[in-house]
């Protein structure tokens, strides 16, 4: 019984190797181009490299008595990291820069992202400015910001069932 090839052209299996492996590095390779960059809008360029907009990853929590963001900056120094309040919006703004070599390189695979970057989170309460604290450590930056005294607590108001909303619907 013959045996015919599924694939155009006769045969890229007689050629080094199975059709399905070639297609799925090929679909790889157009998804790796594709996705490097995804999320990353340019902002210019630095040098000859294109520069990206990063998204630093945060963690924001409560306690009774503060409100603390953690922030994944890796590779960024601390000299490049500035942090601002607003009102009720924390900014931090930062760039990760390229290190740079004296001897050129070439590059078969490049995934690390380098450039400038800014995430702003508006505060669940007001905080005492005074007393803002902010630490990188182990590329995490960490800022403790302590409630205000003076806030208004939460005030609590019961649900209830029916009509009792103190209108009168008797028309």
């Amino acid at each position: 019984m013959a045996r015919h090839s599924l694939v155009p052209f006769g045969g890229s299996h007689l050629m080094g190797g199975d059709p399905f492996v070639s297609l799925q590095r090929g679909m790889n390779r157009l998804f790796e181009d594709v996705f490097r960059n995804a999320g990353m809008p340019a902002t210019g360029t630095e040098g000859g490299q294109e520069v990206g907009l990063l998204m630093p990853q945060i963690n924001v929590s409560e306690t009774e008595s503060e409100v603390r963001i953690t922030a994944e900056l890796p590779g960024v120094a601390e000299k490049d990291v500035d942090v601002t309040l607003d009102d009720d919006v924390l900014t931090i703004r930062g760039e990760k820069r390229m290190e740079q070599k004296e001897d050129k390189e070439n590059y078969h695979f490049v995934e690390r992202s380098f450039g400038r970057f800014m995430r702003s989170i508006r505060l669940p309460q007001s905080v005492n400015r005074d007393q803002v604290k902010a630490n990188v450590e182990n590329g995490v930056l960490t800022i403790v910001l302590p409630k205000n005294a003076a806030q208004e607590k939460t005030r609590h108001i019961p649900v209830k069932s029916g009509q009792s909303t103190g209108r009168d619907t008797s028309h």
